[in-house]
């Protein structure tokens, strides 16, 4: 069933030319579902269809935050990797804090 769903994310990235999800897909199902409960409350199997789309997009959205989370965790490693290597700093002097005591004027 998870193909079923990947192929229609798929096919619908391309007819919309923006990212759709697997999540997305079940959420649409969904919508269709409850469209057809308005107007067939007693047929049962719109209820099941309905909660099963549900379900799995729950499952998508697990997954794609897993996905999500080891995407970033993979861009901050490559980025580390990546980064230019900066020559280190020599220290900075430190810098008088007070002004000097003017010495006495002879006379």
């Amino acid at each position: 069933m998870e193909d079923t769903f990947d192929r229609a994310a798929k096919l619908a990235t391309l007819m919309l030319d923006k990212q759709v999800t697997m999540y997305d897909i079940a959420m649409i199902m969904h919508s269709m579902k409850m469209a057809r409960i308005s107007s067939s409350r007693t047929l049962d199997d719109n209820y099941v269809d309905g909660i099963n789309y549900l379900a799995f997009a729950a499952q998508f959205s697990q997954a794609e935050e897993q996905v999500k989370v080891a995407l970033e965790e993979d861009i901050a490693t490559m980025a580390r990797k990546f980064a230019p290597v900066r020559p280190a700093m020599p220290n900075p002097q430190p810098v008088a804090t007070t002004m000097p005591t003017p010495e006495p004027k002879s006379e």
